[in-house]
């Protein structure tokens, strides 16, 4: 049976806690224990504790600072952040530096997590691509001033209309050639056939040939109406395709991803006109 007597206060006023005979029997024991071993974990758990309910609060500081200091030396996160309440309201200035030690050590690790990108509607990849498109076509003019086909003046002029237009999702065909049709047709026929020489691609009459939705199968229709390419032949598992640009290696490559291809040269016109009757008009097109 337990023996209870009231326990005074350093001011001699009566403290409510009450004596427990078995409960301070327990901390001598464990007060001996912590002689022997100082960093013993479950001697300083009971000892806050039993200094707490005995009202021995300066042994309980003590004991709670020793707990404290232990557990950051483990690096016991989650004990630690059941001991943030009792740090936090104590009034020892040891016990108060270690509320922020410790309040540091348990915060919520930040998450570093990249952020993912926000996906791309539809009509922003088609405005991108139109974008590559136009660089693409441009440097095909580029080609052809180095090569002394077109004037410094020529190309200035060529590559100002090269402008991709605000699509808004639809889909036009990007073309230097079909610009240098509209503006100098005889230019256009000296640039055709330097392309076909140069790039082992000869012209072709595409709107001689009915191409069939089934040549079409498998190639990205985007890239398609957007660099101007159109398949219009096959001979076993090799793919006949119209270009306007020969020299697009970005376009050849996405051909090729599809399956084995030759490439010819076509009329813009012919090669839009022929996109349209596949996939169907661009209502308001016409190209860049």
């Amino acid at each position: 049976m337990s023996e209870e007597t009231p326990i005074e206060t350093p001011t001699g006023e009566e403290s409510p806690v009450k004596f427990d005979a078995r409960l301070a029997e327990g901390v001598a024991y464990f007060e001996q224990m912590l002689e022997i071993m100082p960093d013993d974990r479950t001697t300083l758990e009971f000892l806050v504790v039993a200094y707490d309910m005995l009202g021995q609060h300066e042994k309980g500081q003590k004991a709670l600072v020793s707990l404290a200091e232990l557990l950051v030396k483990e690096h016991d996160l989650e004990a630690l952040k059941g001991l943030l309440p009792r740090l936090e309201a104590s009034d020892y200035a040891p016990a108060k530096a270690l509320f922020l030690k410790v309040s540091t050590l348990t915060a919520p690790t930040p998450d570093l997590t990249p952020e993912r990108p926000k996906e791309l509607t539809e009509s922003e990849k088609t405005e991108i691509a139109a974008q590559e498109a136009v660089q693409t076509e441009k440097m095909l003019l580029h080609f052809l001033k180095e090569a002394g086909i077109l004037s410094d003046s020529d190309y200035e002029l060529f590559s100002g209309h090269l402008v991709a237009p605000n699509v808004g999702g639809r889909v036009f065909l990007i073309s230097a050639l079909h610009i240098l049709k509209n503006e100098n047709a005889s230019l256009y026929e000296k640039c055709v056939e330097y392309l076909a020489d140069h790039f082992n691609t000869p012209p072709i009459p595409l709107a001689a040939f009915e191409p069939s939705a089934q040549f079409f199968k498998g190639y990205p229709e985007t890239v398609l109406r957007l660099r101007g390419a159109v398949p219009f032949a096959r001979l076993g598992n090799l793919s006949l395709i119209a270009v306007v640009n020969p020299s697009d290696s970005a376009l050849k490559n996405a051909l090729e991803a599809v399956g084995p291809c030759r490439l010819y040269l076509a009329d813009p016109t012919a090669v839009e006109a022929a996109l349209d009757r596949v996939f169907g008009s661009s209502s308001g097109g016409g190209s860049a």
